[in-house]
């Protein structure tokens, strides 16, 4: 996993023999994901007949979503939409809290972090269970799955992320997308992914300038547009608008450069410090109180946090210290205090900090330079 070293800044102010310097924190404010919620996922669906019989159309027209309030802190989400000929209905119970603590969570994580997002595994898992169900109930062909998944999805309303969230760029988790019933193309292709992912397909983020669609993994011989990434071929789908068929490319987007984005359960690291340095002519003594966060969807094993007072060549330290190993679950805290750091009096110095694990796991974050 490559490291990203995030901005900073150094802010210091000498009194009395002391320095204060800190890195400004890029994340939002700790918050628990509660137990109560995740499970209690409610479905219900149904299929109405041909659209012989109905008169329903295969047709943008004919998407409807209707929202009604329930007991306290729940509500509904019907979905209603046409495939094949018939009409599809998805029924879910939200929980209003447990939307607000989404809202909460911080968005610096990579897209294909918010589809593998553990917490929504329960919502995921019934949904793809209710989908194929009901393919298996209409006798869809197996072929046919995919599209009644995404054509479920494009019942969704699109709605920029300026506009429904204030913010230029804001990916949602898939529970939020469907709390919310509209989104970009990037929360349709995240819920997408997500969905089919569960579902056992082979799928994948296709990023775009501007744009963003999923891949799918299909039988050689699968007409249309597809791209390379680990040896196998995933051919575009797009998840906003309607009836386009797999392989289909709308037509400004055919000679942009595209980025497969591979979707797995994965850890990611963010780190933040702050420090404090008490100094005299002989020596400076450093505490750092470093905050390691794991915004990823699966558990960070055996991470070390390592802190380091670097000496102006960058390849020797004034005084190290390390944390024995640690696990840190998704969306958990953990705090490190590395107390009592020397360096010579007079001496130039910065902090370094850095979290490494398994699965080539690392983060590194560091201060400016600093003379005592």
């Amino acid at each position: 996993m490559r490291a990203e070293t995030r901005l900073f800044f150094l802010m210091f102010m000498v009194l009395s023999g002391y320095l204060f310097f800190w890195q400004v924190s890029d994340y939002s404010p700790e918050m628990e994901l509660p137990d109560k919620g995740l499970s209690d996922v409610e479905l219900r669906s149904r299929i109405e007949g041909p659209s012989g019989d109905y008169g329903v159309q295969s047709a943008p027209s004919g998407v409807k979503i209707t929202e009604k309030a329930m007991e306290s802190g729940k509500s509904s989400r019907t979905y209603s939409w046409n495939y094949e000929g018939y009409r599809w209905h998805l029924t879910l119970l939200l929980d209003d809290e447990l939307y607000g603590v989404y809202r909460e969570r911080t968005r610096k994580r990579d897209y294909d972090l918010f589809a593998s997002d553990p917490y929504d595994d329960p919502l995921i898992k019934s949904i793809a269970k209710t989908l194929l169900s009901l393919s298996g109930d209409y006798g869809l062909d197996e072929s046919k799955v995919p599209g009644l998944c995404i054509s479920f999805v494009q019942s969704l309303n699109y709605s920029s992320d300026l506009v429904s969230a204030g913010y230029d760029q804001y990916p949602r988790f898939p529970y939020e997308t469907l709390y919310d019933s509209e989104g970009d193309c990037e929360d349709t292709s995240i819920l997408s992914v997500a969905i089919l992912q569960e579902m056992g397909y082979d799928v994948a983020l296709l990023e775009l300038p501007e744009h963003m669609a999923l891949g799918i993994h299909c039988d050689s011989g699968t007409e249309g547009r597809s791209f390379e990434y680990g040896g196998e071929q995933y051919y575009y789908l797009e998840t906003t608008g309607s009836d386009w068929r797999i392989g289909e490319m709308p037509e400004e987007y055919r000679d942009k450069p595209v980025r497969v984005i591979p979707v797995y359960k994965r850890p990611l690291i963010l780190l933040d410090f702050r420090a404090q340095c008490e100094y005299s002519d002989m020596e400076g003594v450093v505490d750092v109180n470093v905050t390691m966060r794991n915004v990823g969807s699966e558990r960070a094993e055996n991470t070390t946090i390592y802190v380091a007072l670097q000496a102006p060549d960058e390849l020797g330290t004034w005084d190290t210290i390390k944390s024995t190993p640690l696990r840190v679950e998704p969306e958990e805290t953990y705090y490190y205090s590395a107390k009592g750091l020397h360096v010579p009096g007079k001496a130039t110095f910065r902090v370094y900090v850095r979290a490494f694990g398994e699965d080539a796991l690392t983060e590194e974050i560091m201060s400016d330079w600093v003379s005592l």
